[in-house]
């Protein structure tokens, strides 16, 4: 916890001399009641942050572990880029790369990198930190910044599994830390329209089914070795479902609602020297979500499917939200796809485009730093209990193909699914 200034201490004891006396002091009128209760919500989010200044001008001092290829375009220019957040320290385990890093990358000179994690975390002023790693490393890292005292921000898929992201979460949780997760997505000026979209009837008052099929790899890095770790269930959870699919995914969540009685399958149909999984299918229905742009019809179904390493020559991404009065198409796995628009007959009303985010975490960490700094809330936030429940229609349809998805199953020798040839 960084040490706060003699204003802000004299501030807090202020605060929390107001809190006694509302508690203490009987008031019965209702928008004294009212004040009284905004006042107390505002003094325990102060508190609850305890890292900050107490106003909305303070700066987030934010650490990185891992600087891999996430980082180096997608999200890490963003921690010097926000409004109100710094980047003050850098963790990666490979002799100088994080000291090369903080002094190349990192504008102003105060970044400082770290080739030891314990060391990292205690570095001083350090409020918040995003682990950029490998999946199969996050649970013991998560451990060690919750332990530190930490705000976290997670890459996505969060754990292995639904199972290993429970620990990770309740791990924050116990500690009354916050915990933010990487579904970037939720923030594209495109998500947000398609959200307006619907909320204003484009398509209608419900929706009625959503569909969405990809053909290709989905974008996927780092895919050239012979085994890349995206491909290693060990390190990633399982095949390009964990990197790729859990995006469109958490997107539908938060969209048009929760997935529930879902069914799946996957399959390695193309891949034979892979042990992981390249075709996964699966079917749900909509739950009860507040959250959600439009209701939807009751029996409103919805159809995924993911072919990874197809055959086909055309790759192929398209998510499909059909409504009451009309439909709407947009890819799945661009930042600045277009979205288009078409009535009940089919015919296409409008189609918006984008331009393209130069760093495309940046819109999701401005949003996640602002929490922090105490600024409004904003229902664009990802944190663990939707990476959770992503996890869990994941797990639901890769199942049978792994014999369980149960924390450790990746050590298992072998499993139902895998192809005899990937196992020499």
């Amino acid at each position: 916890m960084r040490t706060l200034s003699y204003t802000s201490l004299w501030s807090l004891q202020i605060l929390l001399s107001l809190f006694h006396t509302l508690h203490s002091f009987p008031i019965s009128l209702s928008f004294a009641s009212t004040r009284r209760e905004a006042i107390q919500s505002t003094i325990v989010s102060t508190l609850t942050l305890g890292m900050s200044e107490l106003n909305d001008t303070n700066t987030i001092h934010w650490g990185i572990v891992g600087l891999g290829d996430v980082c180096q375009k997608k999200s890490g220019p963003a921690f010097y880029k926000c409004e109100g957040s710094d980047l003050a320290a850098v963790m990666r385990r490979t002799p100088g790369k994080a000291k090369e890093y903080a002094a190349t990358q990192v504008p102003g000179g105060t970044c400082v990198g770290y080739e030891d994690i314990d060391e990292f975390l205690k570095h001083p002023g350090l409020d918040a930190v995003y682990v950029s790693t490998r999946p199969g490393t996050h649970l013991d890292i998560c451990k060690k910044v919750a332990k530190a005292g930490k705000a976290c921000y997670v890459e996505k898929p969060v754990g292995r599994c639904a199972e290993e992201a429970e620990e990770i979460n309740k791990v924050f949780q116990d500690a009354g830390l916050k915990l933010y997760t990487a579904y970037i997505s939720r923030a594209y000026d495109r998500t947000q329209t398609v959200r307006t979209l619907l909320s204003e009837g484009a398509i209608g008052d419900k929706i009625t089914n959503v569909s969405y099929k990809l053909v290709g790899s989905g974008g996927a890095r780092d895919m050239t070795e012979d085994l890349p770790w995206r491909l290693d269930a060990e390190q990633s959870g399982g095949g390009l479902i964990m990197d790729v699919g859990c995006h469109v995914l958490d997107r539908i969540d938060y969209i048009c609602g929760p997935l529930v009685n879902v069914k799946g399958r996957a399959e390695n149909k193309h891949s034979p020297l892979v042990p992981a999984e390249d075709f996964v299918h699966l079917t749900a229905e909509f739950g009860e979500g507040t959250w959600a742009a439009l209701s939807t019809d009751k029996g409103a179904t919805v159809e995924c499917t993911w072919d990874f390493a197809s055959e086909e020559q055309t790759p192929f991404d398209e998510l499909h939200i059909v409504g009451s009065k009309g439909s709407l198409k947009m890819a799945g796995m661009s930042p600045n796809g277009a979205v288009k628009v078409y009535n009940e007959k089919g015919e296409l009303q409008q189609e918006l485009t984008f331009d393209m985010p130069e760093h495309t975490a940046q819109a999701l960490i401005q949003t996640v730093t602002n929490d922090l700094r105490g600024m409004e809330k904003s229902n664009i936030l990802s944190y663990g209990d939707n990476a959770i429940r992503t996890q869990r229609v994941i797990d639901t349809a890769l199942n049978s193909y792994y014999g369980g998805r149960e924390s450790g199953y990746w050590a298992r020798e072998t499993w139902p699914g895998r192809p005899l040839q990937s196992t020499a």
